[in-house]
């Protein structure tokens, strides 16, 4: 579980969130929506360690968050990574890099390693693509390639930021159900996210957050007082149509 006390981050005087009181249990496909600006990728950051935290308090598992990251890792898929398409690297050796990090200095990925990966490329739909260059991947592709890159690490959790940003409607939904399929297996999962109707389908938790939090709980309590108060009152809900 994770858990969020009295959170506040502000920037040269300017407060990007306050007040913040989250718990995320263990299992749940969370999401976190909000307009531009809501704070969404600094509340990721600062979970991940990767910007300071200096009020407020992040518990992982029941261990301060600093000492949980000094013995485990999250799978993380960041927003909008930029590789060098040209760059000649196979879909394969993208996938190492989520294992590289942790192996001792100077030793190198092995023959049970590389297994391990094409495993991993398997579950995420893209086992044919391994000696791809990745230059040759469509959008969908690529992103199945980085989520298995963070699935490879083994980490309980997995945070993406934005993941369908550059996927097609038809890959979006593909992309979902592949997480919703590793949720179902164990992971839990954190998704930042603009697409309300796809996380209701598939989210079983959903994090509104606009500075502050307007709700954190089951997707079917989200109503259309919540939404403008998240991102204001120009905004309107429109029912899906099945």
């Amino acid at each position: 579980m994770i858990k969020i006390k009295d959170l506040q981050y502000s920037v040269n005087g300017k407060s990007i969130l306050e007040d913040i009181n989250l718990e995320i249990p263990d299992g749940s496909f969370a999401a976190i929506i909000g307009p531009n600006g809501a704070g969404k990728s600094t509340l990721i950051k600062l979970l991940l360690g990767l910007i300071e935290l200096k009020e407020g308090s992040i518990t992982i598992d029941d261990m301060p968050q600093r000492r949980w990251l000094k013995e485990h890792s999250f799978g993380y898929l960041p927003q909008r990574e930029e590789y060098d398409r040209l760059f000649p690297a196979t879909a394969l050796d993208i996938v190492l890099m989520g294992i590289s990090g942790s192996l001792p200095l100077g030793k190198r990925c092995n023959a049970s390693h590389k297994a391990r990966a094409r495993e991993v490329m398997s579950l995420c739909g893209i086992e044919d693509k391994c000696d791809d260059q990745i230059g040759n991947l469509s959008g969908g592709e690529f992103q199945r390639l980085l989520l298995a890159r963070a699935v490879i690490t083994d980490s309980n959790y997995l945070i993406l930021d934005e993941p369908e940003a550059g996927i097609d409607r038809p890959g979006v939904t593909s992309f979902f159900k592949l997480l919703k399929l590793l949720n179902e297996q164990g992971k839990t999962i954190i998704t930042v996210s603009h697409d309300l109707h796809t996380l209701s389908e598939y989210c079983s938790f959903l994090i509104c957050l606009n500075k502050r939090l307007h709700c954190h709980d089951k997707t079917e309590l989200v109503n259309a007082d919540i939404i403008h108060k998240t991102f204001g009152e120009g905004v309107r809900l429109i029912e899906k149509d099945y």
